[in-house]
């Protein structure tokens, strides 16, 4: 009875702030929560408006574009295959937050958002934590390797992306005891981050620190030495005290100087050699989204029949050659379409505009060396971070008109 007084439009904003709790968290809440806010999307009023407002958003364009060109390519994708591809494409299922998000999360809901995600991550780095000292155990999880809810790759990807937007907050707060916590949080983030696995968050946690300081600083003399001291300082602490760490950057310069395509680095770059392979044989049209695979395999056992760990990967650990070889120039230029056009959202917003940059940049990047926009852990984040900035624009369009 209670629940039936709660206007649905709040239901529907509490939802989104659950979800993105949740991200970190658990992909069984999350897909629960899809349903559930699409639900409550379809059961409010000006649906078909705000329908209109999507068709007119251009990263929305691409999306779809992009989803059309992977359908198009199961035309010439092996029968045999055609359920394999459809699976794949399915996956896109977990983007349709950002429509919801889009067109319905009240402005208020938009900071609580970013607050539950912080949430999220900071009980994520508890459990980390807890394992790594052996407080906690889970079943498949090594203490070295404190990864407790995704894969460790992209673990590292979520902590860059939560110490980007602490460390702009660090920089910008006036407020002692706040400035305090948020270097705090900081810290434990960043400390997770190399007691992890993860090297694609670590190199890409540099790059993060250098796009930040230089935003609040510009190119001078303090944000150069600051970039120099926590870009040397912070490596050099983990490379001592984190096992994982430093066992991980002696493995990657054995990798580098006795390089097998058994090794971590090794199978993308065979991953990579294939992709380029398969490109020069088709380059326009791709060789379908059922056959990225298959094909992948044919060229192994054709060209490089030593290259089993190669052959045992299921995606192509990067994002922009998977699409080349699923569907041409086509498929990867849509992708970076994609990435653009949300790069293009106007916000004056600093906080949003800070969350926008550190985003992209992380997300382009990490998708260098997974596959970002087809994992389903990344996709929500997409879903959710997209979904904001765009709904902080809209709102700063709509003041900005002269009958607001």
């Amino acid at each position: 009875m209670i629940l039936a007084k709660i206007p649905k439009s709040r239901i529907l904003n509490y939802s989104i702030v659950l979800y993105a709790f949740f991200i970190p968290l658990s992909l069984d809440i999350i897909r629960a929560l899809v349903y559930l806010i699409i639900i409550l999307w379809f059961i409010q009023e000006e649906i078909k408006f705000k329908l209109a407002e999507i068709k007119k958003e251009p990263l929305f364009f691409y999306i779809g574009l992009l989803l059309l060109l992977l359908c198009i390519t199961l035309l010439w994708t092996d029968t045999n295959h055609i359920k394999f591809g459809l699976k794949y494409i399915e996956r896109y299922w977990y983007l349709l937050p950002m429509l919801v998000i889009y067109t319905s999360i009240d402005k208020k809901f938009i900071s609580y958002s970013i607050s539950a995600f912080l949430l999220g991550m900071f009980i994520s780095e508890l459990v980390s934590y807890g394992i790594f000292f052996e407080l906690i155990h889970i079943k498949g999880i090594d203490h070295l390797d404190p990864s407790p809810f995704m894969q460790h790759t992209l673990y590292s990807v979520f902590l860059v992306i939560t110490a980007g937007i602490l460390l702009d907050r660090i920089l910008l707060s006036k407020v002692f005891l706040e400035k305090a916590a948020y270097l705090l949080f900081f810290t434990t983030v960043t400390a997770n981050l190399f007691i992890n696995a993860g090297r694609t968050g670590q190199f890409i946690y540099i790059l993060m620190l250098f796009i930040v300081v230089i935003i609040h600083y510009r190119v001078t003399l303090k944000s150069i030495l600051l970039i120099s001291i926590l870009s040397s300082f912070i490596p050099y602490i983990a490379f001592q005290f984190s096992p994982a760490f430093h066992q991980r950057t002696l493995l990657t310069y054995n990798s580098l100087s006795h390089f097998s395509y058994s090794s971590s680095i090794g199978i993308r770059t065979g991953l990579d050699i294939i992709a380029k392979d398969i490109f020069i044989e088709h380059p326009i049209l791709g060789v379908g989204v059922g056959d990225y695979l298959s094909e992948k395999n044919k060229i192994i056992e054709s060209k490089y029949p030593d290259w089993s760990r190669v052959q045992a990967m299921v995606h192509y650990h990067n994002s922009y050659a998977e699409f080349l070889v699923i569907a041409g120039i086509f498929g990867m230029l849509t992708f970076l379409m994609i990435l653009i056009s949300l790069a293009q959202v106007p916000i004056k917003d600093h906080e949003l505009r800070m969350i926008k940059i550190i985003f992209i940049l992380v997300f382009s990047v990490a998708a260098l060396s997974d596959a970002m926009f087809h994992l389903n852990r990344p996709l929500s984040l997409f879903a959710l971070l997209g979904g904001l900035i765009l709904a902080q624009s809209r709102y700063e369009k709509k003041e900005a008109m002269p009958n607001h």
